[in-house]
């Protein structure tokens, strides 16, 4: 009987604890259990998307706009993009009886003039590039880090083609013209023959393009 009593106030003990344990769920957790949950991530702000820094984006400019253009500084010696304002210019026969438009940049600042076409690998056969100078000038062009060959005309204050030399890829000798001139039209080697023009033709100046 004595045992019988022992076990009987055993099982009353335990049923007493785990009456407090489950009133206890109830009230203060107890600090051991406790598990520390992580703050959600501050929401990743995605940075606001901009435009391509494409020739259509950057260097499509009507004639009268050439001259307002403010383009990054041009590097002759890093093969980087150099981003130009370009216009269309006609290039007619001096007597008029045929004429053919490209599409040109124009390097109307000191540096985009060293910079040039250098690094290109190729260009459309109706695309150049207008070098446009604040007076008439005598000094001649290189074909350093230039890579396609090309014609080089040189011409005078009227847009007259002076002279048309051929530029050889890579080539260190100076293309010096024999009289001074105002602008030179870059195009791809041969293109002047190939067009049926040169020396007397006209090439249209566009409006409000000027040198800085």
């Amino acid at each position: 009987m004595r045992y019988a009593a022992l076990l009987l106030t055993g099982l009353a003990i335990v049923a007493v604890t785990l009456a407090v344990t489950v009133q206890s769920g109830e009230g203060e957790t107890d600090p051991r259990s406790v598990t520390t949950v992580a703050p959600e991530p501050a929401a990743k702000v995605e940075p606001t998307p901009t435009a391509e820094a494409t020739p259509e984006v950057h260097r499509a400019v009507v004639p009268g706009l050439a001259g307002d253009w403010r383009p990054e500084r041009c590097s002759a010696n890093i093969p980087d993009p150099c981003l130009l304002p370009i216009t269309q210019i006609t290039v007619t026969s001096a007597d008029g009886e045929s004429s053919v438009t490209l599409t040109v940049e124009i390097a109307n600042r000191s540096d985009q003039r060293q910079r040039g076409l250098m690094f290109r690998e190729s260009m459309d056969e109706l695309a150049g590039m207008l070098f446009v100078f604040p007076n008439d000038r005598s000094g001649g062009f290189w074909m350093r880090n230039t890579l396609i060959p090309l014609d080089i005309a040189y011409l005078g204050a009227d847009g007259t083609v002076l002279e048309i030399v051929h530029g050889m890829p890579l080539s260190l000798d100076i293309l010096t013209p024999t009289q001074p001139y105002r602008y030179t039209l870059e195009v791809n080697g041969g293109w002047f023959q190939r067009q049926g023009l040169g020396v007397g033709d006209v090439v249209a100046i566009p409006a409000g393009v000027e040198a800085r």
